[in-house]
C-alpha cells in the first residue's frame, strides 16, 4: 500500500494546493494499483466501475479544475468496450487510462500495443479520446527479488519503453489519427533507447516484418510525454528528441 504522505491526497486540500501553486487545471488518472491485472472478471468489473464512477464525480463537481480519466481491463474486451461507451456517453469522460501491459487469458504478459487491444483504440479513435499509458505490476512480470523499490524505479520505466517500442513499430499513432496518446514519466528509457531501436530496425529488417521504422512517429503530433523524469538532463533529452509541443507538464502528485 502507498502511505498517505501529503495533504494533497485529499480533494479539498488538493484544490487549495492548486490555487497556491497557480495550477488552473489538473488531469487525474486512475490508480495504477487497481488496473486489475490477474483479477477475476467480476472483481475487475466492480473495481473498475468504482474507480471510474469516483473519478467522474470529481470531474462533475469540479469541471473547471479537473479532467479525470477512466480505466478498462483489456483481458475482458467486451466489458472494456462497454465501459468505454458508458464513460464517454454517460459520464462525459474523455481520458482513457491503460496499463503498459496486461495479463491475457493464457497467463502471458502482453503489451497494450498488441493487436488484441486494437478494438479499444478503434473506439478511442471514434470518440477522439486522449489515452494515458502508465506502467505497473513489474514485480509480477520480472522474476527478480523485490528490493530497493527496483520495480518502481527501474522496471516501470522499462515497461513503458517496451510498449513505446511496439506502439511505434505498429504505427498506432497513424492508424488511429483521432486518438492522442501520452506515455507516463516521459517514457524516459524509451527516449534514451531510440537510437538502438533504429539501429536494430535497420540492421535486422528480417525481424521487423510489416512494421514501420521508429523514425516514422518520432515527434508525431498525437504522441505525447510528460515531464516527470526527475532530472534536467533527461528533460533536455526529451525536449530535443520529441520537441516541446509534445511534452505535457506532469507532477505525479496524488
Amino acid at each position: 500500500c502507498r502511505p498517505i504522505t501529503d495533504p494533497s491526497f485529499f480533494l479539498g486540500e488538493k484544490l487549495a494546493w492548486m490555487d497556491k501553486n497557480k495550477i488552473d487545471h489538473g488531469v487525474m488518472l486512475n490508480l495504477s494499483q487497481v488496473y486489475c491485472n490477474g483479477w477475476e472478471k467480476q472483481d475487475a468489473f466492480d473495481a473498475i466501475r468504482w474507480q471510474n464512477d469516483f473519478n467522474a464525480s470529481v470531474q462533475h463537481q469540479n469541471p473547471d479544475k479537473f479532467t479525470c480519466g477512466f480505466v478498462v481491463q483489456p483481458l475482458y474486451l467486451d466489458e472494456a468496450l462497454k465501459e468505454i461507451e458508458r464513460c464517454v456517453t454517460k459520464l462525459n469522460m474523455k481520458l482513457l487510462c491503460l496499463p503498459t501491459h496486461y495479463l491475457n487469458a493464457k497467463n502471458e504478459w502482453v503489451s497494450v500495443a498488441d493487436e488484441s487491444c486494437f478494438p479499444i483504440y478503434e473506439l478511442a479513435n471514434k470518440y477522439s479520446l486522449a489515452v494515458e499509458i502508465h506502467p505497473y505490476d513489474g514485480e509480477k512480470m520480472v522474476a527478480l527479488k523485490d528490493e530497493f523499490w527496483r520495480f518502481h524505479l527501474v522496471w516501470m520505466m522499462a515497461q513503458s519503453a517496451d510498449t513505446l517500442h511496439l506502439f511505434t513499430l505498429k504505427n498506432i499513432p497513424n492508424l488511429f489519427p483521432n486518438m492522442r496518446t501520452c506515455f507516463a514519466h516521459g517514457c524516459m528509457l524509451g527516449q534514451a533507447n531510440y537510437g538502438r531501436r533504429v539501429q536494430g530496425f535497420e540492421g535486422r529488417s528480417d525481424l521487423f516484418k510489416d512494421t514501420v521504422s521508429p523514425k516514422t512517429t518520432l515527434g508525431h503530433p498525437n504522441l505525447f510525454f510528460d515531464t516527470l523524469v526527475h532530472d534536467p538532463y533527461t528533460l533536455q533529452l526529451l525536449k530535443h528528441r520529441v520537441g516541446v509541443a509534445q511534452i505535457i507538464a506532469g507532477l505525479d502528485d496524488p
